[in-house]
């Protein structure tokens, strides 16, 4: 079989891998390997959440959805997710600190 633009092999490659709403297709560990894989190609929608059937992170181009609640959802998730998490926190805290360093030497009187 012939392996899809992700890389996964195994699957037809017009099969989406993932599942998206009701419609559930491939493998939710593959999916979530593709997210930690490259997850600035996803939004985290876990802190706008209006609605628990909302997805916690959808795929910037093709939709693909992910639940941290959801059944399908291997159990290694959650602690990948607090590392992810606090390294972004981390380079999050360091651009602001050199964007600030950087504001406050630029600053000329007109």
């Amino acid at each position: 079989m012939a392996s899809n633009d992700r890389g996964f092999s195994g699957m037809s490659s017009n099969r989406k891998v993932g599942y998206n709403g009701e419609n559930y297709v491939g493998s939710a560990m593959e999916l979530w390997q593709a997210f930690f894989a490259n997850p600035t190609e996803w939004w985290d929608n876990r802190k706008n959440k209006r609605n628990p059937r909302y997805p916690d992170f959808k795929h910037k181009d093709t939709g693909e959805a992910l639940w941290i609640e959801g059944r399908n959802t291997p159990h290694w998730v959650r602690s990948q997710l607090e590392i992810l998490d606090s390294r972004m926190s981390s380079l999050q805290d360091e651009d602001e600190r050199m964007f600030s360093s950087m504001a406050s030497d630029n600053l000329l009187p007109f």
